[in-house]
């Protein structure tokens, strides 16, 4: 790695920006008020480093077109090179950022002007890549979801484990700042014991750009979309599922892949949580949470309707894959409007907290769910506001965890060890469906302290 200089005082730390409260004028008791704010006192900073990560990106799709831009804003984090087979995006690349490209991922990982790799390649080719990347003693974080199976998932730790270097599994909603203050909030037990949790999300996922392939290898929705609610619910929870039972299936013949799932699953400290996700693009979740989308942003109200309408459009087979496939090598990087499927359709994103559909925790002495500014807490004295401040997002706060872990020699909460218990979590809803039982898990981690 590099140096660069950082200065330490330019921003708070994550924990200072996770830990700050405030409180409107009703509701939760003066002693409660009093543990809340506890929360928020004592944190130390985080370390500090001058040293900048030399990242390496394998894949320039259209997750590519939306993260290259942010990425690139990171003052600890360099462009150094990226792998791809489209000649006129690693053309692009190497013009924007006067980096080293390569036809193969494998001849990426051998650069010594790379010390990580970002995994955005087709899901089938996540461990392959990954394990590539791990064994040239480079460090790792691969999109969701980590593997589609858990014995690649195991392949991929092993590695990790091998060769000394470092797996993330990312990114997921279970970053986002309010999620990580409900968190707080219940291991603090100013609320008493957690009883259940609740989430549901109705979006538009099965009708989004996505080609045929991508809808089959992710199961649809529970592969791609899975990971965030999962994470979210295995944070709040604790970590540790006993088992799952739940259905699955696909609703729309059109589109090879899930595009609905309901979800019981246990802890093993017997915490029941429900999830729900459908992504018919039908009822959109946006209407229970003020008209508030994952990243902050106002939801578009016709949203759903557009993204149905847009699909129709492109006609049925095989015209649809040849119109579709026009349409997403502009949206890939290297292509006119990269990015552009994911912001043409919304407002400014970070207007308010990041909303994955509504969730909802239940303790002895309250309930918790998300505000548009922070959480709401129900208890015996009404309703209390708790402002939590946005820091950074979802995006951001992984990439400055992996940073953090690397250059500081510290242990990774998002790493691939957690990757894989919600991966495991994530099948056994499919096995769950197609067996019609109950599936006990074996490869769970509990939050780390």
């Amino acid at each position: 790695m590099k140096e660069k200089g950082i200065d330490e005082d330019t921003e708070p730390c994550e924990e200072e920006i996770s830990l700050s409260l405030s409180f409107s004028n009703r509701g939760t008791d003066t002693r409660a008020k009093k543990r809340l704010l506890s929360l928020a006192k004592g944190i130390k900073r985080d370390l500090v480093t001058s040293e900048v990560l030399r990242l390496g990106f394998a894949g320039l799709g259209m997750a590519a077109g939306r993260l290259i831009p942010e990425i690139a804003q990171l003052p600890y984090i360099k462009l150094t090179a990226a792998a791809d087979l489209r000649a006129h995006a690693l053309q692009r690349f190497q013009q924007e950022f006067k980096a080293e490209v390569y036809a193969s991922v494998e001849e990426m990982c051998a650069s010594p002007n790379v010390d990580a790799v970002y995994v955005a390649t087709p899901h089938e080719f996540h461990a392959r890549h990954t394990i590539t990347a791990l064994r040239q003693r480079k460090h790792v974080i691969v999109e969701k979801p980590m593997a589609i199976s858990l014995e690649d998932a195991g392949a991929m730790n092993a590695a990790a484990e091998a060769n000394g270097v470092k797996l993330m599994s990312g990114h997921t909603h279970s970053f986002d700042p309010p999620v990580k203050k409900m968190r707080e909030i219940i291991k603090s037990g100013v609320l008493g014991k957690l009883l259940m949790i609740s989430t549901a999300y109705y979006k538009d996922h099965i009708y989004r750009p996505f080609p045929d392939h991508d809808i089959e290898m992710s199961r649809g929705v529970v592969l791609n979309q899975g990971p965030h609610q999962v994470d979210i619910v295995r944070l709040l929870g604790g970590g540790l599922v006993k088992s799952v039972r739940a259905m699955a299936a696909i609703g729309d013949a059109s589109r090879p892949g899930e595009g609905h799932y309901a979800c019981y699953l246990e802890f093993e400290d017997a915490v029941p949580a429900s999830l729900v996700y459908s992504g018919y693009a039908y009822f959109d979740s946006g209407e229970l949470t003020w008209g508030i989308g994952e990243g902050g942003e106002r939801k578009d109200p016709e949203r759903h309707l557009k993204a149905r309408k847009f699909f129709n459009s492109l006609g049925s087979e095989p015209d649809r894959t040849r119109r579709l496939e026009a349409r997403l090598e502009e949206w890939r990087y290297g292509g006119s409007t990269p990015g552009a499927w994911a912001r043409g359709d919304s407002g400014q994103r970070k207007q308010y907290q990041p909303f994955f559909g509504l969730t909802i925790v239940t303790c002895e002495r309250g309930d918790i769910r998300q505000s548009p500014d922070g959480l709401f807490i129900y208890d015996d004295g009404g309703k209390t506001e708790v402002s939590v401040p946005s820091g950074v997002d979802a995006r951001e706060a992984e990439l400055k965890e992996f940073y953090e872990g690397i250059v500081n020699n510290r242990a990774i909460f998002h790493d691939g060890r957690w990757g894989q218990a919600t991966l495991e979590v994530c099948l056994a809803i499919l096995q769950s469906a197609a067996e019609r039982r109950e599936v006990i898990l074996s490869h769970q981690v509990p939050v780390p302290n």
